[in-house]
């Protein structure tokens, strides 16, 4: 009797894992929103809490959204190598920021045509960053200008609405 209940339990508790893994798993677009949250560090409410994964040599999501205001930007390193989020203020493509000549971005450059954010700056793999912003209405552009990541492609967009 023993052995059948332990026979038993092993595809019970696989499927058990299975329910876990479908249900953690979802589709979903390349956006994101803002929600209100309560700060962490003061217990404060009315801030907002955006985050930002970062994964090796992307962000999720690409293009983000949000509310005006006080907002906390939580950005959970999930790539293998270290990464930064940088943002910036701005209209402009992300694709087409100005450019060293080793293909990182010229902050300098950039600081002439945008206004700085903030960063969340050297998120070991595994680990997470964040940081609070003051956002207000507008397009904002995110980049991590690690050596060589901005190239492959680790560039994005949050756009914020209402005040």
């Amino acid at each position: 009797m023993t052995r059948k209940l332990r026979f038993l339990a092993v595809p019970v508790a696989l499927l058990g894992i299975a329910g876990l893994i479908a249900t953690g798993c979802g589709g979903g677009d390349d956006t994101t929103t803002a929600t209100e949250t309560e700060a962490a560090a003061g217990g404060e409410t009315g801030g907002n809490a955006l985050e930002i994964k970062m994964g090796d040599y992307f962000f999720d999501p690409k293009n983000g959204s949000g509310a005006a205001g006080p907002t906390t930007i939580e950005a959970p390193n999930e790539g293998s190598v270290e990464h930064e989020l940088v943002v910036f203020k701005s209209d402009m493509n992300p694709a087409d920021l100005p450019t060293e000549a080793n293909g990182d971005v010229d902050e300098e450059k950039l600081d002439q045509q945008a206004e700085e954010a903030g960063e969340i700056a050297d998120v070991e793999p595994g680990e997470s960053g964040s940081e609070d912003f003051e956002l207000t209405p507008g397009k904002y552009v995110i980049f991590c200008n690690l050596p060589g990541h901005y190239a492959q492609g680790m560039y994005g967009t949050i756009t914020v609405t209402g005040e």
